[in-house]
């Protein structure tokens, strides 16, 4: 029972030029020369007032920005920008004036003007977009669908506003905000994880920082149905979000479906700035940055806390018609800080910590000895680097780092279920050399060690106490490796070219692998552009994988057997297990149509081997139900193969956002049983659409839509009427069509000294009940009728929240 906090619409980044600021903090009084005219005052003397003209532009990307308000503070006197962001106040007089620009989505800007008499001449603004960082600096950017990686074959990003926007009110997670990206499949509303073109999130690696994360996630279950999950990180302190479905560089490895890359932004440099948000039935946040003196480096420090139990009860109330007696908080807390030694030596250090509780309040009672009745998770990263800048050809980045995660559920007489913590320690160094202006080497090494352990215990009884401890291991590894990529460029011919690979080992396994990677670029004149890329990479196993014993599981959930859980069936790990593989090839072609709008269509082609499965499942064999122990394996080969089609556009003004469309298919076959379904994440067809429209200099709004077709209900059942039961065929039956519409507007209010915004939104507006994965509470071994409850369901929720920047 937690809602998620979702968010919506918006974009806003396109062109190429930059100068910078946002928030707050004033900048440097600068002499303008403007228009000069004579006035008079009461007295008759004749006395000079100006003319201030100007133009605000977009800090990232240069595009003038309209509909956005200038006030001269001292006179009171204001302006809004025309179509071409440009904006003329009269009547000031000569001397210091103070400019307070904003526009809705974009920071606070503050500045102070010297004007002089003179000719006339135009002050240039650059807006940074919410919550990112202030720079003095111009940015120069070659376009709004821009890419941070080099040659990426398959590669779709959100910017700030996008990431504030798809964020939502209700909870700030930068992780939920990449459901709303083509070839994504999410029909599981309180839960931050997705799937990727039929990969589940198990596959896709999560790197903050550089940093490879291990369940980077407050996750709880409890009496084995999903309860909620959410992102660790608040999005206020992210810079970019970039999601790589296919062929990815080099320098990403240890996973085969996808990389969820997460950029932390830095402290700004010109003036400390504050940024506070809270709001009705939503949790609270701040985040205050800002420079150390001399403006060599900066600061950032933020933290969030959500007494969530009000919506958890809520979604309860109204789903479920239950009694209020969960509990759900969180805490988290980031800080970064940078420092320049000089112009080629920078040093940094940001640290990242989260909590979050569960707890059946009130129901100690009534629950069974097995379950959860208190769960607890911890996450805590801390990323030290070294950035060295030899030159502008070479560019060096060293990263020492750890990270522990926790996981511990307790039942009601304060017994641990199970106790997972997790252990890396490592460093990575990145190489950047331009050889020459069109050969790009990038070349690097990624080293941590390891430590896993698992405890999992079934109690038997309470009096006298008797548990079965299903597993118990405490292991260590070293994980190595070493990438290198190759890029060649032709800007006469239009042409990039990329190669390389990645050489890995893991102790855990004790393979090492090599993963090759080529990716190619033709620019067709200046509208069409082809991409291909071809890609292998290997994920290695996890301990619990490796040394635990897994529950039985299907669709997330633990299942049953005939009269209570039962814990001598479940899938137990295998220390034989292997790498999975997979072998990406894709081919897309874009069209753009002036510098915002641009069509998209991309195919792609997954070929998957050694993924680990176990047919641990309750199934019908010749007409009697079995349930049969195997160990994890690998076991599976198949494909995912499909098309995605995006319509994007990308601007400060008017209506930004996009409408996806994918089909997907997958084919999975069991090497050992020679079983075939499909894979647990297939859905066929997936269509997101995302708005966002600014009306005023203060009022914007926004929405979004997503419908998938439904994904299968994993394991082996059929519908017969009203009610389940089991099968021999696997991923048989499907949940319906899931289909969820949220609205957002913000409205924004500018005072002397801080801007205030306002937003409200509404979730699942039209108040849709989309059927999550049933829980499974038994299966009646004679007839193989399978006994469920249901899940959690998300209602129409409104919510409201303010933030106020200084």
């Amino acid at each position: 029972m937690l809602t998620l906090k979702l968010a919506l619409l918006l974009a806003a980044q396109p062109l190429l030029v930059s100068l910078s600021a946002e928030h707050s903090g004033f900048a440097r009084p600068r002499a303008i020369k403007a228009g000069n005219h004579p006035s008079w005052n009461q007295e008759g003397q004749s006395t000079v007032v100006m003319t201030l003209r100007g133009r605000v532009v977009d800090a990232r990307t240069g595009e003038p920005i309209s509909k956005v308000k200038i006030i001269a503070n001292k006179s009171q006197k204001s302006a809004t920008t025309d179509e071409h962001g440009a904006f003329i106040i009269e009547d000031l007089p000569p001397g210091e004036v103070e400019l307070y620009v904003t526009t809705v989505n974009y920071g606070l800007f503050k500045k102070t003007i010297l004007l002089k008499a003179g000719d006339n001449a135009e002050v240039e603004i650059a807006l940074n977009q919410e919550a990112a960082t202030l720079t003095e600096q111009v940015n120069v950017i070659a376009g709004p669908y821009v890419e941070t990686e080099t040659n990426a074959a398959s590669v779709q990003t959100l910017n700030k506003t996008e990431l504030q926007e798809l964020s939502k009110v209700l909870v700030g997670d930068p992780i939920r905000a990449a459901q709303a990206l083509p070839g994504v499949t999410s029909n599981n509303d309180l839960r931050a994880e997705f799937a990727v073109r039929g990969a589940g999130f198990d596959r896709v690696g999560v790197y903050v920082d550089g940093v490879l994360t291990d369940n980077f996630l407050h996750n709880v279950q409890s009496d084995g149905a999903e309860r909620a999950s959410i992102s660790v990180i608040n999005t206020d302190t992210i810079s970019a979000v970039s999601l790589l479905t296919g062929a990815f560089p080099a320098k990403y490895g240890d996973s085969t479906g996808a990389v969820l890359n997460l950029e932390t932004r830095e402290g700004n440099r010109i003036k400390p700035a504050f940024r506070f948000s809270t709001g009705l039935q939503v949790g609270t946040s701040g985040v205050v940055d800002g420079p150390f003196a001399g403006k060599r480096g900066s600061y950032l420090f933020a933290a969030r806390t959500s007494v969530l139990d009000y919506l958890s009860r809520l979604v309860d109330r109204i789903s479920d018609d239950s009694v209020d007696t969960t509990l759900i908080a969180l805490n988290d807390a980031q800080a970064r800080v940078n420092y320049d030694l000089s112009t080629r030596h920078q040093i940094g250090i940001s640290t990242i910590y989260g909590k979050f509780r569960f707890e059946e309040e009130g129901q100690r009672e009534r629950i069974g000895l097995n379950s959860v009745f208190r769960s607890e998770s911890r996450n805590f990263l801390v990323n030290a680097y070294y950035n060295f800048t030899a030159n502008p050809q070479l560019f060096v980045q060293t990263r020492v780092f750890g990270l522990q995660t926790n996981l511990t559920n307790k039942n009601r007489d304060e017994l641990v279920l199970n106790d997972e913590p997790r252990i890396q320690l490592g460093v990575r160094s990145d190489i950047n050399f331009l050889v020459r202006p069109a050969h790009r080497v990038e070349a690097g090494f990624y080293i941590r060690s390891l430590r896993g352990e698992g405890t999992r215990n079934f109690i038997l009884s309470a009096q006298p106490l008797t548990r079965l401890n299903l597993e118990t291991f405490s292991r260590r590894a070293a994980e190595q490796s070493f990438y290198a990529q190759d890029t060649y460029t032709s800007e006469r011919l239009g042409l990039s070219l990329t190669g390389g690979g990645r050489i890995e080992h893991s102790g855990l396994t004790g393979e090492t692998l090599l993963s090759p990677r080529a990716a190619l670029q033709l620019a067709l004149g200046s509208d069409y552009r082809i991409r291909a890329g071809f890609g292998r990479h290997h994920q290695f196993p996890d301990f619990a994988e490796l040394y635990g014993r897994l529950p039985i599981v299907s669709g997330r959930t633990i299942v049953f057997a005939a009269f209570g859980p039962d814990p001598r069936f479940g899938r137990i790990g295998n220390p034989n297990a292997q790498a999975e593989r997979s072998t990406h090839y894709n081919l897309s072609i874009e069209r753009t149509f002036g510098n915002r709008l641009r069509v998209l269509a991309e195919v792609y082609d997954r070929e998957d081997a050694n993924l680990l499965f176990s047919l641990s499942e309750p199934r019908l064999e010749s007409g009697l139900v079995s349930i049969t122990e195997f160990p994890v394996r690998n076991a599976l080969r198949g494909h995912a193969r499909g098309i995605e089609l995006t319509l994007q556009r990308r601007s400060a003004n008017k209506l930004a956002g996009w409408v996806t469309y994918s089909y997907a298919q997958t084919r999975l076959r069991d090497e050992a049983s020679r079983l075939q379904f499909v894979s647990d994440f297939d859905q066929r067809h997936t269509l997101n659409a995302y708005g966002s429209y600014r009306l005023t200099e203060t009022f914007n709004l926004s929405s979004q839509w997503r419908y998938g077709s439904g994904v299968p209900i994993p394991g082996f059942f059929e519908r017969s009427g009203p009610d389940l039961f089991l099968a021999s065929e696997r991923n048989r039956l499907r949940l319906p069509a899931y289909s969820r519409v949220d609205v957002r507007a913000v409205k924004a209010f500018l005072f002397k000294r801080f801007k205030l915004t306002l937003s409200g939104e509404v979730l699942n507006v039209l108040n849709r009940t989309n059927e999550r994965y049933p829980i499974f509470q038994g299966v009646d071994q004679r007839t193989g009728r399978v006994l469920t409850g249901s899940g959690d369901r998300l209602p129409i929720l409104p919510a409201v929240g303010v933030a106020i920047e200084f």
